[in-house]
């Protein structure tokens, strides 16, 4: 717990100096690169060897780019609409398997998931980061993200009665994810403080950010369900305490593009 505490503290500090001090191409550049670590980890998950392994972090990186030339900036709505739609499919289908053993999932659909979203949350990171005040309303929703999953694991280990889905993830509860929201709402009710949410009601505020993060758990069960289905344990050995990349955002994929809808929904694009 210790060095998982502190390499979380060391990677939320350094995604805070990059988000506010970059310019938006090398920002959108590094997160370029910590989108091919998370395809190059998907596809292990996948069990791609050899040069198909190497093809299919291009294949992501081609398709992100495609992203960027045709639907940036004016399709974000697109964009955002798409990978709302997907992770609530996602949704549905991990629990109707919560409670059994779903029927694993071919290669090849769990490749193309992964050359999917993962593009989807790059363009979505650097468009609200590209947009007025975008690295403040990036790290909010970034926040948004670290609390629900703080304050699950703590008021799971204090109160989990009820498992949330035993199948996919033994460790999480009911009990977390609520107190996951009620860490949620209560930065909503500070961010409604803010002089970049001045335009925004407190109850939109509030419903954007508990939906946010909503579906950041729905993003932790999917790649849950990943590791699983091959009986790994973390995705990699890059972040000591924390597995790998993947490991460590699988929330912000699901959640980052639903935030950019939430922006568009509120105005705060520009």
């Amino acid at each position: 717990m210790r060095q998982r505490i502190i390499t979380g503290l060391l990677l939320a500090f350094g995604a805070v100096l990059a988000i506010t001090l970059l310019p938006s191409h090398w920002f959108a550049g590094l997160v370029g690169v910590v989108v091919a670590i998370a395809a190059y980890e998907w596809q292990r998950l996948c069990r791609l060897e050899g040069l198909a392994s190497g093809l299919y972090v291009v294949a992501t990186l081609f398709v992100g780019s495609v992203l960027f030339y045709f639907l940036f900036p004016t399709g974000l709505v697109i964009v955002a609409v798409g990978a709302l739609l997907l992770w609530l499919v996602l949704w549905v289908d991990l629990l109707r398997f919560r409670n059994h053993a779903a029927p694993p999932r071919s290669d090849t659909l769990r490749l193309l998931l992964g050359v999917l979203v993962l593009p989807l949350t790059w363009y979505a990171i650097v468009r609200v980061h590209a947009s007025d005040a975008g690295p403040w309303l990036l790290i909010y929703g970034m926040l948004l993200v670290w609390v629900a999953d703080s304050f699950a694991y703590f008021a799971g280990r204090a109160f989990g009665r009820h498992k949330l889905a035993p199948a996919i993830s033994p460790g999480k509860t009911l009990e977390g994810v609520a107190g996951g929201l009620v860490g949620v709402v209560v930065v909503s009710a500070v961010g409604a403080l803010l002089p970049i949410f001045a335009t925004v009601s407190s109850l939109q505020l509030a419903f954007w950010s508990v939906l946010v993060a909503l579906v950041s758990v729905g993003g932790d069960l999917e790649e849950s369900r990943l590791k699983r289905e091959v009986g790994a344990k973390d995705s990699g050995k890059l972040l000591p305490g924390h597995g790998g990349v993947l490991d460590r955002i699988d929330g912000q994929i699901a959640a980052m593009p639903v935030w950019l809808l939430a922006l568009w929904q509120m105005e705060l694009l520009g």
